[in-house]
């Protein structure tokens, strides 16, 4: 498991190369829309074997991300037929975290295209044409026996009667297997020493929590024909492919998108924010430095609080979501920070999207992020951001220090990041992040992350109609 492997599986070109992303779009742009192959007769649940060259296809022009809301996302199937897709997400919530709101906005995105299935123990959604499905939940801890109860029951439910098995979970029964954090498998062995590994081999065995999640693991990460494996950054794509032993040929990167705010100058972007500010109750003057997350420690709020402290007085720090365990960073602020934070809870998707509106840049000090979802949302409503490099968070490896973004060598270096606050709140500097974020962000739009996962399901299917049976 944590070694590459050389086996090849079906996901290839005819010259036995990997299919990237850019040339499985094009794939299904030629893909004949036929149900029948007319030589053999045999049925397929996709697209016919056809590999005929067709029109000029301009991926720039064609796939270009433009303003959308998920209600408009309109995509051409390269199948007729509509398929019905399982799709396996314990907490499905859009304002519950990253990976929440990855899944959710696909399904939305293509909901008018195929018929979704959600199987969820916790759902905050409602889309047209969308099945929900509630998955018991016996008891809260301990979280182990609950995902194994969990994964138990998603593979009993979906075992028959679904063109593709999609999950966001740790389970073992699923087509596309998409995956949002680090292994626990491979942060538990990566790098370890033969001795360091019989010592954690040891640790597992003697801990059912842990030997439930390592045996999930390795039956999530098995490589067998016909399945894929979606990884949200490119980092976390080469771990799944080295340290879990993906196959290369099975893996894609689909990384979380975004719906792009208005494109507004900077007299327009100065006149909504005191609109926003005045609405949450935010102070008129001086900075807003915004932090959004759930997890404090991870997410490295200690270190943006010790930062305030280095701060001018009239900057304030701004905190969205539910920033547990409060302990670790409320007992860090002196009694003259206190005052200067303002906490404002978990909030809904437009609370948030006027939070980006309201401050004047968002700091993401992260310890660990496989990609950093409200980095993209911030740079997508032309707000400034700083954020912790790639080793840290996915999303840095694809923005340019001082361009898009501010780049952070440490994020446990509270002088590291009140140094880049300084220099993001001046004028030039604060423009150019804003302008030059706000237009890579387009580029990330979910219109083109949501064909991309679509193109996922329509060679699934078409792998699964390989192997049915000729029409006799």
């Amino acid at each position: 498991m944590l070694g590459k492997s050389s086996k090849k599986t079906s996901h290839t070109t005819g010259a036995g190369t990997p299919l990237s992303a850019d040339e499985l779009l094009l794939r299904s742009k030629r893909s004949n829309p036929t149900q029948t192959d007319p030589t053999t007769g045999q049925q397929f649940r996709g697209a016919s074997k056809s590999t005929d060259s067709l029109v000029d296809f301009n991926y720039e022009q064609e796939l270009r991300p433009s303003l959308m809301t998920p209600a408009k996302a309109d995509f051409k199937s390269p199948f007729k037929k509509r398929l019905k897709i399982a799709v396996l997400h314990r907490n499905f919530d859009p304002t519950a975290g990253g990976a929440e709101h990855y899944a959710v906005a696909l399904v939305e995105c293509l909901a008018n295209q195929h018929e979704f299935h959600i199987f969820s123990q916790k759902s905050n959604h409602n889309w047209p044409f969308v099945n929900y499905h509630r998955v018991p939940q016996f008891f809260n801890r301990p979280r182990w026996l609950n995902q194994l109860f969990y994964a138990t029951y998603c593979a009993w439910a979906t075992r028959s009667g679904f063109d593709v098995v999609h999950s966001h979970e740790n389970t073992w029964h699923a087509d596309v297997q998409t995956v949002h954090v680090l292994p626990l498998t491979h942060n538990l062995f990566a790098g370890k020493s033969v001795l360091q590994k019989t010592v954690q081999w040891l640790k597992v065995l003697f801990s059912p929590r842990l030997l439930t999640y390592v045996l999930l693991e390795k039956a999530r990460f098995k490589n067998k024909s016909g399945r894929w494996f979606v990884a949200v950054s490119a980092n976390l794509n080469r771990l799944l492919e080295y340290s879990m032993g993906c196959e290369s040929a099975a893996l894609i990167t689909i990384a979380p998108g975004v719906y792009v705010g208005d494109t507004l100058n900077q007299g327009e972007r100065a006149v909504k924010r005191m609109h926003a500010r005045a609405s949450l109750g935010l102070p008129e003057f001086g900075a807003c430095m915004l932090w959004v997350g759930h997890d404090a420690q991870k997410k490295g709020l200690d270190t943006a609080v010790k930062a305030l402290s280095l701060l001018p007085s009239d900057c304030v720090l701004v905190i969205a979501g539910a920033a547990k365990p409060r302990d670790f960073w409320s007992k860090i602020a002196t009694q003259g920070v206190q005052n200067r934070i303002i906490e404002k809870g978990v909030l809904g998707e437009q609370e948030l999207q006027d939070l980006y509106a309201a401050c004047d840049l968002l700091i993401h000090p992260t310890r660990e992020d496989t990609f950093g979802m409200v980095v993209l949302e911030a740079m997508a409503n032309a707000l400034p951001v700083i954020v912790s490099g790639a080793q840290y968070c996915g999303i840095s490896s694809e923005l340019t220090d001082a361009k898009t973004a501010l780049i952070l060598s440490d994020p446990e270096d509270p002088e590291e990041l009140a140094g880049k606050v300084v220099l993001a709140l001046q004028g030039h500097m604060k423009e150019s992040l804003s302008t030059q974020g706000q237009s890579w962000a387009k580029t990330q739009d979910w219109k083109k992350m949501a064909e991309l996962q679509n193109t996922v399901y329509t060679h699934i299917a078409y792998h699964l109609g390989e192997q049915a049976p000729a029409v006799k």
